[in-house]
């Protein structure tokens, strides 16, 4: 960044104003004086200096410049600190141009969007959302529309600016006959960055599939870095000292509506570790609120891994069967809400529940299964008290030694065996080791027909979409064809990846255990996932024969997920 620039942006921040904002400043002398938010401060020990520009804390040594401060009070990079000010004080950085003129474009869709749910056009979409509990002043509020029928409204009304532009934003589609829009017939959300700027959408089908479509990967927007809700979210966590993080729009906006205003949206169980970084600004604990059957999924647990890496204290809320945080604290207020969050259990000891839950620990095919379903998540876990504790809890669950349980738990790491006998083996994650058979066209053709770019990482996404393009047009991939496509970053990963000396006893093997643990296994997570909510549904409307039909196929699915978790599962369900 031009040196100009930020001194433009230092010289028009008044510090005190911005620290203010967080500290209670008195005048002291020349200048003022408050607590220091980065330590304990029993005394006022931070002086500040507008005269001057900077802060000092003589308690913890802190100290620095305005826009140092930003960094450290919201955990942000320097880049993130300069942008954020320099909008406050009206300073243009260079190459923020277009993206000022895009952020400006979103707030535009998403005021046609909100005109749109109050004409004639947005009748239907407002009685949903009244039912659900949603009033105008939560329309407005979150921002709430409604994109009608027609193949072309946003496309006219926002013409002015280009099709080329919304193109870009994802709002609209270009087709064979031209430009049309994404968003039809949808109840729409905007989704904010944290400054609270509309800078994507996803939107709801009033009837029909899918039932949720959002915006691609644009300029503004990369799928897996934003949490829905967090811009109104930010000083609730602070207070409560926690986020509660929940699935859904409407589970976010339910339970800010009454009062839980720390909730935060996920968009899915899928936790990505962008996600988890975000949050850990904020706060340095989450609490899970996701239904069930959701909160048990193998993807739910790996997120969970996830904000323990980032540093994150994870607990587990169980909800009811058959009840998503919107349902419950509509049905039974936000008192109830809240005892449950506060009961909350640590995720690991949440995990040891959910296997006692489901799997008959007495017998030996339940201890077997509980043993393959912990090495998944063991593998993971980067803290090394926090895997004895998962183990001494396993071993106790199963009523086994502890010594054998921490042997069976280490013995689950892929590894990558090495030909020579004296060398050390080396070990690569999963995701790594099917990107290498990926690029290296391991995989078998019926794992790449169902293999989806969502199931990877963001940074390996770039490269998973491009080979996939190139396989499904008939070309087999070269890494060098391939690698000349790709942006410098994606590149250089593609490279490494498919460079990586895997030297592997036997290769079909590795491939097919690969297969299992990252393709299988969420797919039939997945889909015992969603018969649980069937069955749940089937039940309350009373379809005793269509619940029976039900659990009889989601016992066959568990059946076939203790097998795969056995490795006796060789062919794909």
């Amino acid at each position: 960044m031009a040196g100009p620039e930020v001194e433009e942006v230092k010289s028009r921040v008044d510090v005190a104003e911005l620290i203010g904002r967080y500290v209670t400043l008195t005048p002291s002398g020349k200048g003022l004086k408050g607590r220091c938010p980065f330590h304990a401060d029993s005394s006022p020990s931070m002086t500040v200096s507008p005269e001057k520009g900077l802060w000092h804390c003589f308690g913890c040594g802190a100290g620095g410049d305005a826009i140092g401060f930003m960094m450290r009070v919201e955990k942000l990079e320097f880049a993130e600190a300069l942008a954020r000010l320099a909008d406050e004080v009206g300073v243009e950085l260079s190459g923020r141009g277009e993206q000022t003129k895009l952020v400006e474009v979103c707030s535009e869709a998403e005021r046609f969007f909100s005109r749109t749910l109050r004409s004639t056009a947005g009748k239907n979409a407002r009685e949903y959302l009244i039912q659900r509990g949603f009033g105008e002043n939560t329309w407005k509020r979150w921002g709430i529309g409604f994109a009608p029928p027609a193949w072309d409204s946003l496309l006219k009304a926002l013409g002015e600016h280009g099709a080329e532009t919304l193109e870009k934003l994802g709002l609209v589609i270009k087709g064979k006959h031209g430009y049309y829009d994404r968003f039809r017939d949808r109840v729409m959300f905007p989704l904010r960055d944290p400054r609270g700027r509309e800078v994507a959408f996803a939107g709801r089908a009033l009837s029909g599939n899918p039932k949720y479509v959002n915006v691609p990967n644009t300029p503004l927007f990369t799928k897996g870095t934003l949490l829905f809700g967090l811009d109104a979210a930010v000083a609730p966590m602070r207070s409560q000292g926690r986020a509660v993080l929940v699935e859904g729009y409407t589970d976010v906006i339910g339970l800010h509506e009454e009062g839980i205003a720390e909730a935060v949206g996920s968009m899915g169980t899928a936790l990505t570790e962008a996600q988890a970084r975000l949050l850990a600004r904020y706060t340095n604990q989450a609490v899970i609120a996701y239904d069930r059957d959701s909160a048990g999924s193998a993807a739910a647990l790996r997120g969970m891994v996830v904000l323990r890496s980032a540093g994150l204290q994870v607990r587990v809320a169980q909800l009811p069967m058959g009840e998503d945080p919107d349902s419950l604290v509509r049905a039974h207020g936000a008192d109830e809400v809240r005892r449950i969050l506060d009961e909350a259990q640590p995720f690991h000891m949440f995990f040891l529940h959910t296997l006692a839950e489901r799997l008959d620990v007495d017998s030996l095919e339940g201890k077997e299964t509980a043993l393959e379903e912990a090495r998944v998540l063991w593998q993971d876990i980067r803290s090394v008290p926090l895997k004895h504790e998962l183990g001494r809890g396993l071993a106790r669950l199963l009523q086994l030694p502890e010594e054998e349980v921490y042997g069976a738990l280490r013995s689950g790491r892929t590894k990558v065996q090495p030909v020579e006998e004296d060398t050390e083996p080396s070990e690569l994650s999963l995701e790594e080791l099917i990107l290498h058979f990926l690029l290296c066209g391991k995989l078998p053709e019926a794992v790449l027909s169902e293999l989806e770019v969502r199931d990877f990482r963001p940074e390996y996404r770039p490269i998973v979409e491009r080979w996939l393009e190139l396989w499904r047009a008939g070309a087999a991939p070269s890494d060098a064809d391939l690698i000349g496509e790709l942006p410098p970053q994606a590149a250089s990963r593609a490279a490494r990846a498919a460079l990586l000396d895997v030297r592997l006893r036997d290769e079909q093997r590795a491939v097919n255990d690969a297969v299992n643990r990252f393709v299988v296994l969420p797919r039939l997570e997945l889909k015992i996932q969603e018969l649980g909510t069937a069955i749940a549904e089937a039940e309350a409307a009373g379809q005793r024969d269509k619940a029976e039909k039900l659990t009889s196929e989601r016992a066959e699915l568990c059946r076939k997920r203790a097998l795969v978790y056995r490795g006796r599962c060789a062919q794909r369900s």
